[in-house]
């Protein structure tokens, strides 16, 4: 049976030990949107003169960096952003990386190593929602993984 995106949970969680995988992830509500993340490849040019045609191999996988996440905003989503940059921040200080859990229900997990970026100032219209869009840097692409629901703090 084909999924939907419905029950989809943006988590996030500081590493306990520096280049371990959280094994629990906080819930961060209200998102609306999850950049997909594209690795593309580099491609390495391995022509010699005896090729007619040009040859080539796969070279170093490339996200581009920027993953954007739109969330409602709200006093609450401040909040519980804010907990994540503070922590993210003392966990940098001791060398653990910031993980984020795109859990899909019935189906699995991406895991991304990230930095998170500021809450910015929105685009502002009459009868809109707020709509929040955190940049944020990809610093390395886990992949697709088991499944782990993050929970409310």
């Amino acid at each position: 049976m084909d999924l939907s995106t419905i029950g989809v949970k943006f988590g996030w969680a500081v590493e306990e030990t520096a280049g371990t995988k959280p094994k629990s992830f906080t819930w961060v509500k209200r998102c609306s949107k999850i950049a997909g993340i594209n690795v593309t490849k580099d491609k390495i040019d391995v022509t010699c003169f005896e090729d007619k045609i040009k040859q080539y191999i796969a070279g170093v996988g490339d996200t581009g960096g920027d993953w954007n996440l739109n969330f409602n905003g709200s006093s609450d989503f401040v909040t519980a952003w804010n907990a994540l940059l503070a922590a993210a921040e003392a966990g940098k200080e001791e060398k653990k990386a910031t993980w984020a859990d795109i859990y899909i229900p019935g189906f699995g997990s991406y895991f991304v190593k990230f930095e998170p970026g500021e809450i910015p100032m929105p685009d502002l219209e009459p009868g809109n929602k707020l709509d929040l869009q955190i940049s944020n840097i990809i610093n390395e692409y886990m992949g697709f993984g088991e499944a782990i629901e993050p929970v409310a703090a």
